[in-house]
């Protein structure tokens, strides 16, 4: 039988997910792919830009104090599994590593799509800021 008193509200499932995720990390993988990448060829450019886009469409619509909590929980799976280097595909694995990771996480990128303002002229921006 189902004890109503353990019932857990959405707000304490996203806050104790949140307790074992690194955001920070995140930010780092996002920032990291992208300077490596945005003065080279479309050919290595172009696919490693898809990661870019979601890993920062994600991040950004976390950060958004209008996002659904049920969507921020899927949130957090999603960046969990692309930062995670070991998955289906190991992430060192050059371009397609993290293809897989993209694939998997499709879904709740177009979900969250509405609740994201990412631009990759403001990351270049931070980017350059950094250094």
């Amino acid at each position: 039988m189902y004890d109503e008193t353990k019932k857990v509200s959405e707000e304490e499932l996203v806050d104790s997910y949140q307790k074992h995720f690194d955001k920070s990390a995140a930010y780092k993988l996002l920032k990291k792919l992208r300077k490596a990448t945005r003065d080279k060829h479309d050919l290595i450019a172009a696919p490693v830009g898809v990661i870019v886009n979601s890993l920062g469409s994600l991040l950004s619509a976390l950060d958004n104090p209008a996002t659904p909590l049920h969507f921020k929980a899927l949130i957090i799976g999603a960046i969990g599994y692309i930062i995670f280097p070991m998955d289906l595909v190991p992430d060192m694995t050059p371009v397609i590593g993290y293809a897989d990771d993209v694939a998997s996480v499709a879904g709740v990128v177009i979900a969250v799509a509405a609740y994201s303002n990412f631009s990759l002229a403001d990351l270049d921006a931070q980017i350059d800021a950094e250094a």
